[in-house]
């Protein structure tokens, strides 16, 4: 049976045109075990890297890497814990095992901390875990996850993330924080989800260590969670506990790659203007973030094949065809990592383009193109600043049997063409929608649909030499360009920022500004830099959503922000969510 089922297989794959076959195998290296999941700061990144500058080079594209700095990671250096009750001189916490820092935990040394016991570390009017506590210099312990349920459904995931409620406890006067780990040993330090560095240690540290020295703390877990009132109780009262912490972190900063590539315009005026074509490459490595397969899925290769080598393929099969029959004007290709740790590559590319930027007319990304159903196609064709004509001509350019959606709902403003969205440059957004194997082990490439990429190549390349030939591109529209916001929450006001999620020492950096927001009204622009909102100092976006908290519609503040190095300030009347 075995090699009738061989030849059976064989003759399916022959059945394949060409370009299905390309498609496939491009997907099928970068998707495969040998690159584990392209995780950004790993070698097989670079290997997949090494593969797009490879295929360019045969088809004799011009190529180049373009690099940028992320942290990847981070390694203690100096670790020593010691919990104590009374007057007892206490016991040492093994690292690794009782106790382990949190990857953007501040470093810190100091003696008797007292320790306060405050839930899930969260201040809203409907449950208020740090009421009546006094947090100053003592540290907060507190439970790793929020459940659902009502008093909790206003929060969204920034706000219930550990470094959102931090924050809220840093502003309370906390010394640092520690996080309750009810499992054998203390969680792992690794780079985290968000930042690299808050301005607090954060520790995890086992349930066992701290019970002989926080008596009662199971059970006040227990009822914390039956009755989802606030349980908080202070164990700075007698018999009083204590912390000493002497502990000192290192980041570990690699830079990670775009693959850049270019094919002339055949049209010598043209030629000077670009139509880009975008696909991120990376992907979630291990899963050691952002997995959506849970604690189960740590440690498995998440090979993306949809997410995004598909994108990817994609790209690729484009310049082979484009650049046998160019358009007038140019196309820039780019390949973008970072996208998963929040759009690092494409924001880097945009902030420094190697061409000028004004020069780049319209911006097309792929992004999770291997799903196209088989019955009934449906492409979601997203837009942000492309105007309404753009999008009705490329519905006219789509061959029969394609349907094209404009209903691409959140998922708008979650790829890098919203990078150059923010630097006013239209783009469109292929897309063939989210599916039970996203962010999972299980995005494998024998999923794919490589008729429907093949399909969705053809469509695109006809949108590109349209638009590539067109005596004028489409006109950026602010209009199309707005991304709507949800409400709800702790987040009381709107001020119209977009954010850049790339590490800043100097504050807060805007990657753009909603069109008729309050941060536009104020002149704050791209590149702009939040160092202070009213009485709050700015350093992070948690500092920021800290501040959006603490005032109301109607109230005045006066924001300060640097362009370079000029500081700016302005007063703000904030509107109300």
């Amino acid at each position: 049976m075995r090699p009738i089922l061989l030849s059976v297989l064989a003759l399916a794959v022959c059945a394949e045109t060409p370009v299905e076959l390309r498609l496939r195998k491009d997907l099928s290296f970068l998707a495969s075990a040998e690159l584990k999941g392209r995780g950004n700061g790993y070698p097989e990144l670079e290997k997949a890297a090494e593969f797009l500058v490879g295929t360019y080079r045969k088809l004799g594209v011009k190529v180049r890497v373009e690099r940028f700095p992320y942290v990847m990671g981070v390694e203690r250096l100096q670790g020593a814990a010691l919990l104590g009750k009374g007057d007892d001189t206490g016991a040492r916490l093994e690292w690794g095992k009782d106790i382990e820092a949190y990857g953007f935990s501040a470093d810190a040394e100091f003696q008797h901390r007292a320790l306060a016991f405050v839930g899930y570390g969260l201040a809203l009017v409907e449950h208020d875990d740090l009421a009546g506590i006094d947090l100053k210099r003592k540290v907060a312990v507190i439970l790793a996850k929020i459940p659902d349920g009502h008093a909790f459904a206003g929060l969204d995931k920034l706000e219930r993330g550990l470094p959102a409620r931090v924050k809220k406890l840093q502003q309370a006067g906390a010394s640092a924080v520690i996080v309750v780990e009810e499992g054998d040993r203390a969680r792992a330090l690794r780079r985290e989800e968000g930042p690299s560095r808050l301005d607090l240690p954060v520790l995890s540290v086992t349930l066992k260590a701290l019970e002989p020295v926080c008596s009662g703390l199971p059970d006040r877990i227990a009822k914390l969670r039956s009755e989802g009132k606030p349980q908080s109780r202070d164990y700075s009262l007698a018999p009083w506990t204590f912390l000493n912490l002497d502990l000192r972190l290192k980041a570990l900063e690699v830079q990670l790659p775009n693959v850049v590539a270019e094919i002339p315009g055949r049209d010598p005026r043209l030629g000077a203007e670009y139509i880009a074509l975008g696909a991120h490459f990376d992907h979630l490595g291990l899963g050691e973030r952002h997995s959506m397969g849970g604690e189960a899925a740590r440690g498995q290769v998440h090979p993306g094949a949809d997410d995004n080598a598909s994108g990817t393929a994609v790209v690729l099969e484009l310049a082979r065809e484009l650049h046998k029959s160019p358009p007038k004007r140019s196309v820039i290709l780019l390949h973008f990592s970072g996208e998963e740790e929040g759009l690092l590559g494409s924001a880097a590319w945009v902030r420094n383009p190697t061409v000028k930027l004004d020069s780049v007319k319209f911006m097309a990304n792929f992004d999770m193109v291997g799903y196209l159903p088989k019955e009934k196609p449906v492409l979601f064709l997203g837009t942000l600043g492309a105007p309404k004509a753009a999008l009705e001509r490329a519905r006219a350019l789509a061959p029969a049997g394609l349907s094209v959606s404009t209903e691409v709902g959140e998922m708008i403003g979650g790829s890098d063409h919203m990078s150059f969205s923010l630097a006013k440059i239209p783009t469109f957004f292929f897309f063939t929608g989210i599916h039970g194997n996203y962010h999972r082990p299980s995005d494998v490439a024998e999923k794919i649909n490589y008729t429907g990429m093949a399909a969705l190549t053809s469509y695109a390349r006809g949108l590109v030499v349209d638009l590539g030939d067109a005596p004028e591109t489409p006109a950026f529209d602010p209009e199309t360009a707005k991304i709507k916001t949800g409400k709800g929450g702790p987040m009381k006001v709107a001020f119209g920022t977009i954010p850049d999620y790339a590490e800043n020492p100097k504050g807060f950096r805007v990657q753009g500004v909603s069109p008729g927001g309050t941060a536009e009204a104020m002149g704050i622009q791209a590149g702009d830099i939040l160092t202070a909102f009213g009485e709050v100092q700015i350093k992070t976006i948690y500092d920021y959503m800290q501040a959006l908290g603490k005032y109301k519609g109607g109230d005045k503040v006066t924001v300060k922000w640097l362009r370079g190095d000029k500081e700016m300030q302005g007063e703000a009347v904030l509107k109300g969510r």
